[in-house]
């Protein structure tokens, strides 16, 4: 009579693999959302450094050209326009086409002239030629949250005052 020895196998039983896999999908579901968080604020700075890189053309042009330039609020986004006289003749209007800073539907931009002396200000922003603009605050509201940026008459960065993402 052969006697049959049972030998314990090295592995893992079915229970502490299961076991496993519960504890690993219960840590990814509570990583998710911060996850989702850290993406929604990625696509809101690089809308804000698209916004700076526009605004930085305006004042690139300003120099260049010797004319004032201005961004103009309008209803599709924001239009980059240039004075065709130069500085000193007021009377002539700015030319209009320029480039667009393109919004979508559920995205707007909001500007506040801190130095407006009008109660209701036009909603346009000017860079003169010398490289000075006016200084204003810019918030910014889409799908994925908001922001707002301040900028100065000289510094060629923004203070960014807030971004929160939703």
């Amino acid at each position: 009579m052969k006697r049959r020895i049972f030998t314990q196998q090295k592995g893992f039983t079915l229970l502490e693999i299961s076991l496993t896999v519960v504890i690993g999908l219960l840590m990814l579901s509570l990583a998710i959302p911060s996850l989702r968080g850290l993406f929604a604020e990625q696509r809101l700075r690089e809308r804000m450094e698209m916004f700076e890189q526009f605004v930085g053309k305006a004042a690139a042009l300003a120099r260049s050209s010797r004319n004032e330039v201005r961004l103009r609020w309008e209803e599709g986004g924001v239009r980059l326009v240039q004075a065709e006289a130069p500085m000193d003749d007021l009377t002539q209007p700015a030319t209009e086409g320029g480039e667009l800073f393109a919004l979508s539907k559920d995205e707007s931009l909001e500007l506040v002239r801190t130095a407006a002396r009008d109660s209701k200000p036009l909603m346009e922003w000017s860079f003169w030629r010398e490289g000075v603009r006016e200084p204003v605050e810019v918030l910014y509201s889409g799908p994925g949250g908001s922001w707002a940026l301040r900028f100065g008459a000289l510094l060629p960065e923004p203070d960014v005052l807030s971004v929160q993402a939703k």
